[in-house]
């Protein structure tokens, strides 16, 4: 990858682990996830105004901005409920690492896209370091169930990592829907469309039950809120910037650097715990990073 492909992936991993931060401190992640979106829509209008005069917007790009928003208006909601039912530091990487695991194996036999020995090694190294950062929880997910726990109750229990697992398959899906996308749309119209899109899938849901959670939300955190919506829009701008001039086999495993950015933010603003072998996870991360940007 190029060293411009390669800023701009991290700094979009930046990015996306700070407003997922955001996401899991708030009051309710669905309700707050959804007012940041309508101010990342206010706040990027001006910039989506240019690129539609400047480029518009192909007939030929239509459906893949209505099953791409359909897809993100999936991993909103199941990415609420993992935040909902779990810690950052589970949900996240499960969420993230499925995404690494699964866009590589499906966008180089679909997409003919092609990778050098040296990039599938940083990949798998990403998602080594992911799946270790957190490898005791997500061993208990899919542990044995002990006598007398019925399989409703084990759900229960770890529901937070199954929806995060479920939010990694809409990760998946949309980034490869996104990579095709990049042959007919200009990055900043398609992905402006992507949060109008969502955003209007989202709100009949939250404004006939969770209404006033946002309200609340609203004149608790309005930074938070608009802080958010910087960045929720900016990642992708950013990572589909990215994905015109870089194969997505190689841009979804190094946007997910954001999991050690995740695991540090969480460390320092969450008190969650980074222990030893977390850290030698976060190494291996770093080194499939750096291998995927200086071989791959």
């Amino acid at each position: 990858m190029t060293a411009l492909a390669t800023l701009l992936v991290l700094g979009s991993a930046l990015m996306h682990a700070t407003w997922n931060l955001l996401a899991k401190r708030s009051s309710h992640p669905l309700a707050f996830l959804w007012l940041v979106n309508l101010a990342s829509l206010i706040l990027f209008t001006p910039v989506f105004v240019w690129g539609f005069l400047e480029h518009g917007l192909p007939a030929v790009a239509l459906p893949f901005v209505v099953a791409t928003g359909v897809l993100h208006i999936l991993y909103v909601a199941f990415l609420s409920q993992a935040y909902r039912y779990g810690a950052l530091s589970i949900a996240y990487p499960i969420s993230r690492g499925t995404g690494v695991a699964l866009v590589p194996l499906i966008a180089i036999p679909l997409l003919g896209e092609e990778t050098s020995p040296g990039g599938l090694f940083g990949i798998g190294l990403v998602l080594l370091g992911i799946v270790g950062l957190h490898v005791r929880q997500i061993r208990a997910v899919f542990a044995p169930a002990q006598a007398g726990i019925t399989a409703g109750s084990r759900f229960l229990e770890h529901r937070g990592p199954i929806y995060a697992l479920i939010t990694g398959l809409a990760i998946a899906a949309y980034s490869l829907v996104d990579k095709a996308a990049m042959e007919h749309a200009h990055p900043v119209v398609y992905g402006y469309l992507i949060f109008v899109s969502m955003t209007l899938g989202l709100t009949p849901y939250v404004a006939t039950r969770h209404l006033a959670l946002a309200r609340a939300e609203m004149k608790k955190n309005p930074f938070l809120v608009l802080i958010g919506g910087l960045f929720v829009q900016g990642t992708y701008l950013v990572v589909l910037a990215a994905m015109t001039i870089a194969p997505v086999s190689y841009i979804v495993p190094l946007r997910e650097v954001s999991v050690l950015f995740g695991a540090i933010l969480g460390a320092v603003f969450l008190k969650e715990h980074l222990t030893f072998h977390r850290a030698i996870a976060a190494a291996v991360i770093t080194s499939g990073v750096v291998m995927i940007a200086l071989i791959g």
